[in-house]
């Protein structure tokens, strides 16, 4: 049986125990590289329009899986369960893409506008204020509950995100409810793995979502315990990597198994480069596994053989903008270790269109915070 993420000692640490003797920890970093983004892509902007709040999502009653519960591989949609939450994913949707949009147009100003940071902050203070996302978790069944969870996750990962690349922020109390809303996501995720449960001993590519959010926002609250889980999550991600290179529960999703793999790639990849910022290497075995993750999820994309006979399940297309959204953000550490195989991916990227990298759960496009120098390459001199 599988642990859960957390021991009893990191559990200690998360509820803000202090180790006697032990020297403060250096601040806690998200790997974002906002300044010379905006260097390499900046443009001087005028006043900035702020777009009506979406309506928060408050009450998380109720709440389903878009799969039908009855499907092992949990890869067939159900339609009555997306019609039940089309109303509520909706505005989660449009709240999450809104705030792309904006620290995305944060990123390509140059100097930094603070008409931007203000409005992101609102728009998120506004959630904040309504206890968003909270309300009436308790009165689902186990699933909807974890779903619940889990939706925290992405949002937080969503707002940690766009929170990193709007800064500096403008203070004040909307700025405050942000932090302390945030904190509170946080603070949910790392109990629903810090606990042992059908959850925690799951993992896959929940479990390494909930260390991007966690990790992100420990770097905006410069929070250690908060690093110290996101780092967990990769260890435990990257011991899932088989001898293939797949993910093996992630390759248990039928028809969706390499859009899972892409998913969970996506993720990892982000946690590599938010450890590596903090200064903290993979052991050798992992990195071979984190290698062989790449090049496996690269090759299944191109022909997807070995993917099918593992899932034994013909697989959904993948080569995709979406799909290959974990490429551009792994090329600044991948090159100086394994330059071939960064050239392949980086060819895939091109072969697929698939830049600039963009995802909502990570604020907008990952590309440019995570490989500017990639984007001042393709602008030339």
């Amino acid at each position: 049986m599988m642990r859960p993420l957390m021991t009893p000692l990191a559990v200690l640490a998360c509820l803000g125990a202090a180790v006697p003797g032990r020297a403060a920890s250096p601040a806690v970093v998200s790997g974002f590289a906002v300044e010379r983004a905006r260097a390499v892509r900046g443009q001087p902007g005028g006043p900035a329009a702020c777009p009506t709040p979406v309506e928060p999502v408050a009450d998380m009653a109720g709440l389903q899986s878009r799969y039908d519960p009855k499907d092992p591989t949990q890869s067939r949609v159900s339609a009555e369960r997306e019609r039940h939450e089309a109303d509520r994913g909706g505005r989660l949707m449009a709240f999450a893409t809104a705030l792309a949009r904006l620290s995305d147009q944060a990123v390509a100003s140059r100097p930094a506008n603070p008409d931007l940071a203000r409005c992101a902050m609102g728009q998120i203070a506004a959630w904040a204020r309504r206890d968003a996302l909270f309300t009436g978790s308790e009165r689902n069944d186990e699933l909807g509950r974890h779903q619940a969870v889990m939706t925290r996750a992405w949002h937080l990962a969503n707002v940690a995100a766009v929170v990193l690349k709007v800064s500096p922020g403008p203070g004040g109390a909307d700025e405050a409810a942000v932090h302390a809303w945030m904190a509170r996501l946080a603070r949910s995720v790392m109990d629903e793995y810090g606990a042992d449960n059908q959850w925690s001993r799951h993992g896959a590519n929940h479990l390494y979502w909930a260390g991007v959010a966690v990790g992100l926002a420990g770097a905006v609250l410069n929070d250690p315990a908060m690093r110290d889980f996101a780092v967990a999550a990769l260890r435990r991600g990257l011991d899932d990597v088989d001898a293939n290179g797949a993910l093996r529960k992630e390759m248990a999703r039928g028809e969706r198994a390499l859009f899972y793999q892409h998913f969970a790639a996506l993720a990892l990849v982000v946690l590599v480069r938010y450890a590596d910022a903090n200064g903290i290497a993979l052991d050798a075995a992992r990195e071979a596994a984190f290698r062989r993750m790449l090049a496996f999820t690269a090759a299944e994309t191109r022909a997807p053989d070995k993917a099918q006979d593992i899932a034994r399940a013909r697989q959904l297309p993948t080569k995709d903008r979406q799909s290959l959204a974990w490429i551009d953000p792994v090329l600044p550490w991948l090159r100086p270790r394994d330059p071939d195989l960064a050239a392949d991916l980086d060819a895939l990227a091109t072969e697929a269109r698939a830049r600039p990298a963009w995802h909502v759960y990570l604020g907008g496009n990952a590309s440019a915070v995570l490989n500017p120098e990639g984007i001042a390459r393709a602008k030339g001199p």
